[in-house]
């Protein structure tokens, strides 16, 4: 995961400005945008987005500048939404980036999600750290598959809710040519507290926290 990274105090400084402008604005900053609000030249911001590409934190399209995915953040729509209190909606790569994004960005959200097997809406409800409401207490992620990188490229796509455990077999029965994990599946209650060391770190360390 990309929170166990280490980055140079540029590398930094440039990857949360990003963040915060996706926040604001809902897409990724220009190198001219990026310029202007961090008074670096071109070749200091270029310079880091490659590092941060190579660490595995965003990725730019090819032969180009043009940031097209910020980990976890996803730029095009995914069936995990994420509501703040202000109304700015953005997305979620996959599952646990959808719980550990209240938590690096320190807010306060609404998760909305789909059972990957029957399609029924999941809300979670993450305030002040901890989830107060969940559509279905019951809740799975399943991780299929152990992580492909880059991850910023691959944005995680079977990483996935489930409203049961029930459910979460029968997707897996049905797909059991994707699983090479041993124990795939977890509830939420019991990943969140991993989920939430790991994120809060990464916040802090890009100064949301």
């Amino acid at each position: 995961m990309g929170c166990q990274c280490k980055m140079k105090p540029e590398e930094k400084e440039v990857l949360s400005s990003i963040f915060r402008f996706v926040l604001k604005n809902g897409k990724c900053p220009t190198i001219e945008e990026l310029r202007l609000s961090l008074k670096r030249s071109d070749e200091e911001i270029i310079h880091a987005l490659y590092e941060l590409e190579r660490k595995d934190f965003l990725l730019r399209k090819k032969g180009t500048q043009e940031i097209v995915s910020i980990y976890p953040v996803s730029l095009k729509p995914t069936e995990h939404r994420i509501f703040l209190e202000d109304g700015t909606r953005l997305f979620a790569m996959c599952a646990v980036d959808a719980l550990g994004m209240p938590i690096m960005f320190n807010k306060n959200v609404r998760v909305v999600s789909r059972c990957e097997e029957c399609k029924s809406e999941m809300v979670f409800e993450i305030k002040n750290e901890e989830i107060m409401f969940a559509s279905h207490p019951d809740a799975t992620i399943c991780s299929p598959k152990r992580q492909v990188y880059p991850a910023a490229e691959t944005c995680c796509p079977l990483v996935n809710f489930f409203c049961s455990w029930e459910h979460a077999k029968e997707w897996i029965a049905k797909n059991s040519e994707l699983i090479n994990n041993i124990n795939p599946i977890v509830s939420v209650q019991q990943a969140f507290p991993k989920i939430k060391t790991c994120w809060k770190r990464y916040g802090e360390m890009l100064g949301f926290r």
